[in-house]
């Protein structure tokens, strides 16, 4: 209480002495009198100049006038949202010497901002702040409510990692400060004091305007609150434009997150006035260093709010980036937590567990209890009566003596006395061991003497192994295992490798390669004048020779068009200096600036490049030269693409490569293409066929037609 010795707002909150006396409030931390906990106090300030209505004061009986009984309407409804763990809790909201205070809970954490003053994040970290802020945003939006207010200080990270989010009432009171009217419409028709206010926002273009203008001079530049739809400009036709609405959250999550990695916003913040502008009509900064954030980033900062994702999309990105984020580095700034070596585990040796569990039968066996597993052993030597000590041969084994001897402990004659002492006085005989407390009663009669037999054990009393090795240890099931996942992983790889089919071998020929292995010239079909009849690979006919081998011209002469077409295709001769077979109907164009020829028709595009590059330029390197091929330009700039099918080969002699590439396009729509490069001559020709995505089938057949026949010069 000490150090809460300043003034006290409504009767209540005790807040702290200022540091000085120009000192202005803000945000401060104050006790609360009547629970006597510590709350936060954020103050709103309630200027008239901001009111977007004309006429005179419409001040109540409360002294308050119209823009601000608003504001307090707006504050109280956002602050009767339910709670929820990623959403900071508003206690109370009063109106005092001209201010609206807020007093909501206490954190333990630190503002994003204050973070960011120090550091950026690295994407990683930022995607995981950015799923709990995108958590919060989900719970707020099911209620039908708009944040409005997501910014680096509104976003609070907490002690133990995770983030929560602040400020829906402060932004709610200037919303509706500024003459907009932030409480949705499911709230207003749900009753409460908004039900006598017929207001909802403004009713003509210019009171649309100076709300605008009143919240450039309120809300200031902070690119997190001013989406698109947020700064366009009032046309007369306003009513049409896109509504606030969660679109305008998630356009302030991606600047969050530009902001947190890149250590800047995506647009200047000098003014509020040209942040505006430049909000409406030019793209955001490039994200260069967001890394694995980039496409997630971009594509919250679109323009158009209908193409931003949806949040539930927008949270499988972020938690398979999360997942995916590699594990920490331990560093020179690594610091060691001590630790307490009595709460350690304790190693455990090897056979302790054995040592423990014969202490506890030997336990249960005292009480009473007996574990029957080593009952054989122990039976046995139970029965067995003590052994008698063994004494040494006399020298001369004659007379009483040798009686003695052979009678062990019995009970000897009288003459024997004066034998044994002798006897003894060479190696004294070792004192008898004490009589064990198991050990029964026997006659006199049988005592010195071995039994016969030894007592009958009885079998439920012994537990036997099974010679047949069913009762094994973990140890050899453990390596039996092993043994087994070993010869499927063997059997396994001589299946890929006997009977899955491989690229190089025939098998496998027809699934990996869509090219033949040549490609025929003009005149293509006649006879090489060595008795082999000439071959169109993908036209499924040749002319086999009718007479042997020996006299080749009587052989069947091919069709001089190539290989068979179908009635779909037609084999043209482009005025460029090239052969190429194309889909009828389709409509050729170009040369364009590029020297790129293309041929158009049913959503698909076939496009010949004939020897625009050279290989003293460019390399001799196909595959390299693909990579960076001008015709894939879209592919590269694409923020989601995939590659596959890239390998290199060799058409009637000439270095080529191909492949199939999958992207999207400005649109949004999936695009398949498929491209081949081919070195002829010290020159690069490209053929190259791009359809949607669902026409596969389509692109495939007409990439099969155009390579077949494709011929330069």
């Amino acid at each position: 209480m000490e150090e809460y010795a300043g003034r006290v707002l409504a009767e209540r909150y005790r807040l702290p002495r200022p540091p000085a006396d120009g000192f202005e409030l803000v945000e401060s931390r104050a006790f609360d009198t009547y629970s006597g906990q510590e709350v936060l106090v954020h103050q709103v300030l309630l200027p008239e100049v901001v009111s977007a209505e004309d006429g005179p004061d419409t001040a109540g009986d409360d002294g308050l006038d119209e823009s601000a009984r608003r504001a307090l309407e707006a504050a109280r409804s956002a602050a009767a949202i339910p709670d929820h763990p990623r959403l900071v809790q508003v206690f109370d909201i009063f109106v005092e010497d001209g201010s609206l205070w807020i007093a909501s809970e206490l954190v333990s954490a630190r503002s994003l901002a204050a973070m960011l003053a120090e550091r950026p994040l690295d994407a990683y970290r930022a995607a995981e702040v950015a799923s709990d802020v995108l958590t919060a945003l989900r719970a707020l939006h099911a209620t039908g409510w708009t944040h409005r207010n997501v910014t680096a200080s509104t976003v609070l990270v907490c002690d133990d990692g995770r983030a929560m989010l602040a400020g829906l009432a402060a932004g709610a009171a200037q919303e509706a400060l500024c003459g907009y009217d932030p409480v949705p419409e499911q709230v207003l028709a749900g009753g409460g004091e908004a039900e006598s206010d017929d207001w909802h926002g403004p009713r003509s273009a210019l009171e649309q305007e100076r709300a605008r203008q009143n919240r450039i001079t309120v809300v200031g530049a902070v690119t997190e609150r001013w989406a698109p739809e947020q700064a366009h400009e009032v046309h007369e036709n306003w009513r049409l434009s896109p509504p606030v609405g969660p679109a305008a959250d998630l356009w302030a999550l991606g600047s969050l997150l530009f902001r947190s990695v890149q250590g800047h916003p995506p647009f200047p913040e000098e003014s509020a006035a040209e942040l505006v502008q430049l909000v409406c009509a030019e793209p955001p900064a490039f994200a260069e260093e967001c890394g694995p954030l980039r496409p997630v980033v971009e594509s919250l900062l679109r323009q158009d709010p209908e193409e931003r994702p949806e949040a539930e999309e927008l949270g499988g990105w972020l938690r398979s980036l999360i997942r995916s984020a590699p594990e920490p580095d331990v560093g020179v700034g690594t610091v060691q937590v001590p630790t307490d070596p009595a709460k350690l585990p304790v190693k455990r040796r090897r056979g302790e567990l054995v040592r423990r569990r014969r202490k506890a039968a030997a336990a249960a066996e005292a009480g009473g209890t007996r574990h029957r597993r080593h009952a054989r052993g122990k039976e046995a030597r139970a029965g067995r009566p003590p052994k008698p000590p063994k004494l040494p041969k006399p020298a001369q084994a004659s007379g009483p003596a040798g009686a003695l001897g052979m009678s062990g402990l019995g009970a000897a004659p009288a003459g024997a006395t004066a034998t044994t002492a002798p006897m003894e006085a060479v190696r004294p005989a070792p004192p008898p061991r004490p009589p064990r407390p198991a050990v029964p009663a026997q006659p006199a009669a049988a005592r010195g003497q071995r039994p016969a037999a030894r007592p009958p054990i009885h079998e439920e009393d012994v537990v036997y192994r099974r010679p047949d090795g069913s009762d094994e240890s973990p140890r050899r099931l453990g390596v039996k295992l092993l043994i087994a996942v070993l010869v499927i992983l063997a059997a396994a790889v001589a299946y890929a490798l006997l009977v899955m089919p491989h690229r190089g071998d025939g098998s496998g020929a027809k699934a990996d390669r869509s090219v033949p292995a040549s490609m025929p010239k003009p005149g293509a079909g006649k006879s090489d004048g060595k008795g082999g009849a000439s071959t169109a690979p993908g036209s499924g006919t040749s002319a086999p020779a009718t007479t042997p081998p020996a006299k080749p011209t009587t052989s069947a002469p091919a069709s001089p068009a190539g290989p068979s077409l179908g009635p779909d295709f037609a084999l043209r001769h482009d005025p460029a200096g090239f052969s190429v077979a194309v889909h009828t109907g389709w409509q050729r164009s170009g040369p364009n600036a590029q020297d790129e020829v293309t041929y158009a028709g049913d959503d698909l595009q076939l496009t010949v490049v004939p020897g625009r590059d050279r290989s003293s330029a460019r390399g001799s390197d196909p595959v390299a030269y693909q990579l960076d091929e001008p015709e894939l330009s879209d592919f590269r700039s694409s923020a989601w693409s995939s590659a596959s099918g890239l390998q290199s080969l060799t058409l009637d002699g000439h270095p080529a490569a191909e492949g199939e590439y999958t992207y999207r396009n400005s649109s949004g729509q999936g695009v398949y293409a498929r491209n081949l490069a081919l070195l002829i001559d010290g020159k690069y020709h490209v053929v190259l066929v791009t359809g949607l995505d669902s026409q596969r089938a389509a692109v495939q057949q007409a990439f099969d037609r155009a390579v077949e026949t494709y011929s330069a010069g």
